[in-house]
């Protein structure tokens, strides 16, 4: 799979930040585990991005 590492980390950070954001603007609920999740979500991203830049210098 061509774009593996950054759909992993949208899937991860769709779900589990945007679960996340959800509860804890609605309820005011702090979960440690969406969190978690969301945070690496966005972690695989930034990698994905930064290993895509250095793979082709032209994008």
């Amino acid at each position: 799979m061509k774009y593996g590492l950054l759909s992993f980390g949208i899937l991860l950070t769709v779900i589990f930040g945007g679960g996340f954001f959800i509860r804890l603007f609605r309820d005011g609920d702090f979960y440690i585990d969406q969190f978690i999740g969301g945070v690496i979500g966005i972690t695989l991203l930034i990698i994905g991005i930064v290993k895509k830049k250095a793979l082709n210098p032209d994008y």
